[in-house]
């Protein structure tokens, strides 16, 4: 039974404090005293018998107690905040808003498909698409702010409290510019890449540690001229200029494949960027509406 003592202001506070690691910025994103924001933050803990945050000059950290309590929280937050949309909106059940997460290759090849497809089998909601970098989407249904990710499975550790249902698995591709002279057609050594300047993404992206393990495995050293790049229209607009290689999954440069302004390599080295699907709250029961739309994102992963 929760606690009386516990309101919602409380939750508003804790989340957007979590949120945003500072007292200051939470209160002014509440449009509350930063003193108001702490005193709540204080009460909450009074009644966890629990510190959440560990405050420092950097801002406030959760503590272990704190990502555990987040979970639940963020997740009870939103459907509260679900149920008094679901009695207050128009348009019946399948009304109301939906906001998704998506990876950006999602959000590209996917998601405009899904959203017209759930609007012809009834789907009258209004539709708020988020595209960003996996774990940013992940943290953002923890907290509740977004509905579903349609994007990869995360870590074991993170994917706590949470459930993912598997729709393909994306190839990371080598691509380059039509005419290329490694665009042979015969299959191409990692090794034999060693002239040209290579873009990858960052250390930080999901697929970073499959294409490091794949040059470890083809008994490359090192990667010699490389370029780490986070933005595709950078990457994209590099390789059709020059000879450079550019190393992505393929969810990012499916459509300048089909149109012929980018070619992909025949390697002899295959590497997967992993499984991508539907992410929810663990327990949670989707509404209609997000029912529809995930029945959608099946049907057009189905076809991919």
């Amino acid at each position: 039974m929760i606690d009386g003592r516990i309101k919602l202001r409380h939750i508003a506070c804790f989340l957007e404090v979590a949120s945003r690691s500072g007292f200051g910025r939470a209160a002014e994103a509440l449009h509350l005293t930063q003193p108001a924001v702490s005193r709540a933050i204080a009460e909450l803990e009074d009644v966890v018998g629990k510190p959440l945050f560990e405050r420092g000059r950097g801002g406030a950290v959760l503590t272990a107690d704190g990502r555990a309590f987040r979970t639940h929280a963020g997740a009870a937050f939103a459907e509260l905040g679900r149920g008094i949309d679901r009695v207050k909106r128009p348009g019946g059940a399948t009304g109301g808003e939906i906001t998704v997460g998506a990876l950006p290759t999602v959000a590209a090849r996917i998601m405009p498909e899904a959203v017209k497809r759930a609007k012809e089998t009834g789907l009258a909601a209004s539709i708020a698409i988020e595209a960003g970098p996996n774990g940013w989407l992940i943290d953002q249904l923890k907290q509740g702010r977004l509905d579903l990710v349609v994007g990869r499975l995360a870590e074991p550790q993170v994917m706590m409290g949470l459930a993912f249902e598997h729709l393909y698995s994306e190839p990371i591709v080598f691509v380059a510019r039509p005419g290329h002279p490694a665009a042979t057609g015969r299959p191409t050594r990692l090794v034999d890449l060693a002239g040209y300047t290579l873009i990858m993404p960052g250390r930080g992206s999901i697929i970073r540690p499959e294409i490091d393990r794949l040059f470890i495995l083809d008994g490359v050293a090192g990667t010699g001229d490389r370029i780490e790049a986070t933005d595709p229209s950078f990457s994209r607009a590099y390789v059709r200029m020059s000879d450079a290689v550019w190393i992505i999954s393929h969810g990012v440069v499916a459509g300048d494949l089909d149109d012929g302004t980018l070619v992909r390599l025949a390697m002899s080295s295959s590497a997967s960027g992993g499984p991508v699907g539907l992410t929810t709250r663990a327990g949670q029961v989707p509404s209609p509406a997000v029912d529809l739309l995930m029945r959608a994102v099946r049907e057009i992963a189905r076809a991919l």
